[in-house]
């Protein structure tokens, strides 16, 4: 698709949906006069809530594959497009044919920080082909109009944080000219917060946020310190218009953006530079914002997933100026629950939760990788596997002795190199044993299945690990999970035809030995019974000598056929009950 159609073409509701549209700024609003903010807001949102269930842990390195995996599938690939190169912003749906020059400079961010992590060079080209959209559509020249600068102010923010990561990985200084060009556009454009709708205002504190933030950190890593006050005043600005009222300025949803950007701006512009409110201005505002917010309806724009993206952004902020554990925690369990919305597992997330999975948006889930994933994976060792996590059973699962568990779970690369041959130990108390090892290439996982017939009773640890040679974090290497065992022999006398095991359990793979003792020479009778009570097999008049013998059952049934794993009891008759017991069939 071509920049110009978007204006011509495009349904209005469309063109109020996308990043570059000039309507964003004057979306009508119920109220719309201007001076200072409203206390209030026009809608109103839910009260924080608990979020959904986390589908963790991850494996942050696989995530991060994944994702940047799914940015190449959506970038425009046709060379012979005036749009070659740049991002497709959602998989189908109604921005399933725009293009913008924000996302692809939030692709090239992490394409780029693959590249420095990973030392690999899988999406260089991608890298190249997104800079030739980016020079044709600058992020300067943007929509919007006269006077409305947000759009080009927030993508030329991208376009800092995208030029640093991107010379970071390559050592490239080609577009140093370009991101000079973003910053002084920033510098000369404040935005105005303080007057048109409530709408203008939440959006131009939002952006300003991430404007702020982004020429502070350009400035400090060029030693520019016109850069470094511009944005200093620029979060002063922020902090004011937060200050009027944080119970409600400080959890604000609107477009793209939540508080949770104007918060991560304030933390790295005024903040960054050493004010002494630091502390004392976070601790008392803090607890406003949000651990998850759920999907309502903003008027235009009901973005859940990103503005719950930018809170975890703040949470992570802040934590780099407090280092408090809960809000670290906070923003860990933001992406966690994030994460979770790629339920078909491709890699991208949708951008409002109200959407099938079928509609990922690239743009979001860029956000996604740079704000949470990539901090919480941090800079991977080189040789790192382990066992992800149980998907079932599921800790605390309750089973009847002699019942097989059915058994799956996720073994993953947390290194950098691929792996090959990868060991896998397997325990189901006093079970242990080594199971076909796996192959786990760079950023990927297996899913191990198999089934578990442990013979202890009660709680019983179910345990599987990989044993890599040269490991360098031991501590992953294991999971467990606990499930409880029920004593079928509570309800022997009703089940079993008035048996009464008193035997402990005997496990056996091919064939197994009953002892017992007879005062007298006697034919003796071995039965023996499945868990539902039904005889499988029937030996019977054999007269055996007085003294102590053995009975051996070769695990076959009447027929010969052999039996199936699980639980068996077993009754020594020789006129009258001499002896009963339980009996456990390995696999």
């Amino acid at each position: 698709m071509t920049r110009q159609p978007l204006f011509l073409t495009l349904m209005l509701v469309i063109i109020l949906s996308t990043f570059a549209s000039p309507a964003l700024a004057t979306v009508p609003a119920p109220d719309s006069e201007g001076g200072i903010p409203e206390i209030q807001r026009p809608w109103t949102p839910p009260a924080f809530r608990d979020p959904p269930p986390s589908l963790g842990p991850f494996n942050y390195v696989r995530e991060f594959v994944q994702m940047t995996d799914f940015f190449a599938t959506w970038q425009l690939a046709d060379p012979d497009s005036s749009d070659y190169g740049g991002m497709i912003e959602a998989e189908a749906g109604y921005l399933g044919d725009v293009i913008q020059t924000d996302n692809t400079l939030e692709a090239i961010w992490c394409w780029s920080r693959y590249r420095e992590f990973s030392g690999r060079d899988t999406y260089d080209e991608n890298i190249a082909a997104a800079w030739i959209y980016c020079t044709r559509y600058p992020a300067w020249n943007e929509e919007g109009g006269v006077g409305q600068d947000y759009y080009r102010v927030h993508n030329c923010a991208w376009g800092l944080t995208a030029v640093l990561r991107y010379k970071a990985a390559t050592g490239d200084d080609s577009f140093d000219a370009y991101a000079v060009t973003c910053a002084d556009y920033i510098a000369a454009h404040p935005l105005d917060l303080f007057s048109g709708t409530i709408y203008d205002r939440y959006l131009n504190a939002f952006v300003q946020g991430w404007a702020a933030g982004n020429l502070y950190l350009y400035g400090e890593a060029l030693g520019n310190t016109s850069y470094m006050s511009t944005a200093v005043q620029q979060g002063n600005t922020i902090r004011g218009w937060l200050d009027i009222n944080p119970s409600t300025y400080m959890n604000a949803e609107y477009w793209a953006m939540s508080s949770g950007t104007a918060v991560w701006g304030v933390c790295n512009s005024t903040f960054r530079d050493g004010h002494p409110d630091t502390n004392w201005w976070l601790t008392m505002n803090y607890a406003y914002i949000p651990t998850w917010v759920d999907w309502y309806n903003v008027p235009g724009y009901d973005w859940d997933s990103s503005w719950n993206v930018a809170y975890l952004n703040a949470h992570f902020a802040i934590w780099d100026l407090m280092g408090e554990q809960y809000m670290w925690d906070n923003g860990k369990a933001l992406t966690d629950n994030l994460l979770s919305l790629d339920t078909d597992d491709d890699g991208g997330i949708v951008a409002e939760t109200q959407d099938p999975v079928t509609e990922d948006m690239s743009w979001v889930t860029c956000y996604l990788v740079k704000f949470g994933v990539d901090r919480l994976m941090g800079e991977p060792l080189a040789h790192d596997t382990g066992v992800l996590k149980f998907i079932e059973p599921l800790e605390g699962q309750v089973f009847d002795q002699g019942e097989i568990i059915p058994v799956r779970f996720i073994v993953t690369n947390y290194g950098l190199n691929d792996e090959y041959d990868v060991e896998l130990s397997w325990s189901d108390t006093g079970m242990p044993g080594i199971m076909d090892p796996v192959d786990l290439p760079f950023g990927r996982q297996d899913t191990i299945s198999m089934t578990s017939l442990p013979y202890a009773l009660g709680n019983v640890d179910l345990s599987a690990s990989t044993n890599l040679t040269g490991d360098e974090n031991p501590a992953n290497d294991e999971a467990t999970v606990t499930v409880f065992i029920n004593d079928l022999t509570a309800v022997a006398e009703d089940r079993f035809c008035g048996m009464e095991p008193e035997v402990t359990v005997n496990p056996f793979r091919t064939e197994t030995g009953f002892n017992f003792s007879l005062a007298t020479a006697a034919d003796v009778t071995l039965d023996i019974f499945d868990i539902r009570g039904r005889r499988v097999t029937h030996l019977s008049g054999r007269q055996l000598p007085a003294g102590v013998n053995t009975l051996i059952w070769n695990g076959r049934d009447n027929e010969g056929r052999d039996v199936p794993a699980g639980l068996y009891l077993y009754r020594v008759n020789s006129g009258e009950l001499t002896g009963s017991g339980k009996v456990l069939r390995l696999r």
